[in-house]
């Protein structure tokens, strides 16, 4: 697990379908419609939340040239589709700064895995099954911000039950969709205060109050070990098919 609005700025999203990855290919429709679907979706949610947004989707295969030198160090000995997953990422990333109107420059992990970006930004990059979403935001307008993506057929009853707060039991009820979206959003969660505060947690230190129809949650319980204002945080998401794609924001 990683845990492992009202923002009104301009800030980017790219959505991008990784191909040549050794682990994942995607070139069916299906998956073409699933990165437009994400698209509109991540469009809706930004409306909701009364940003300004634009969105991108691309299909790339490997874009390790177009990173910095340090980056193309940092990444030389991994494999493959570990390569072309942060090479995409970090494309996506500096379209988002672009926006913005910035140079992304180097977007080095720091010693805890987590994109440096540049002073007076903030930023989230997320991964799943070959899809790579990044968004950045001035940090004046928004001062956290996270991002996640996840498959929604993939946990298990096992998984479930260490997902899932005894308050959002009765919400799941075994239901593995509504676990996974709760996965997603305590992800993006997690992204978006781990930057500032670095406290670590489980699933079950949050437990969230859902609205299907709303596509949106908030926090109903939080653990001490977390800041107080991050119960005020604001949650979106949006199911695509076979995909949930949330942001927490504040």
């Amino acid at each position: 697990m990683g845990f492992s609005s009202r923002c009104t700025l301009g800030w980017r999203l790219c959505v991008c379908l990784l191909l040549g990855a050794r682990r994942y290919l995607l070139t069916s429709m299906s998956d073409i419609s699933s990165l437009r679907g994400l698209q509109a979706a991540v469009d809706g949610m930004a409306a909701g939340a009364a940003c300004a947004a634009s969105a991108s989707v691309m299909v790339v295969a490997d874009h390790a040239s177009e990173l910095s030198l340090a980056e193309q160090s940092l990444i030389a000995s991994w494999a493959t589709h570990r390569q072309h997953e942060f090479a995409t990422g970090r494309l996506c990333a500096r379209r988002a700064l672009a926006v913005l109107g910035l140079d992304g420059g180097n977007l080095l992990p720091d010693g805890d895995g987590v994109p440096q970006w540049p002073t007076g930004l903030v930023g989230s990059i997320s991964h799943s099954r070959g899809v790579v979403i990044a968004v950045a935001a001035r940090s004046a307008d928004c001062s956290l911000l996270g991002l996640d993506l996840e498959k929604t057929n993939r946990l298990r009853a096992a998984a479930i039950r260490k997902v899932v707060h005894p308050l959002e039991a009765d919400f799941v009820a075994g239901d593995q969709v509504k676990a996974s979206i709760l996965f997603s959003l305590k992800e993006a969660f997690y992204k978006a205060q781990f930057p500032r505060w670095r406290t670590t947690g489980n699933f079950h230190d949050l437990a969230l109050g859902v609205d299907m129809e709303a596509g949106s949650a908030q926090v109903v319980e939080i653990d001490a070990r977390f800041a107080p204002n991050l119960a005020q945080l604001r949650f979106g998401f949006r199911l695509v098919d076979d995909y949930v794609v949330s942001l927490c924001w504040g």
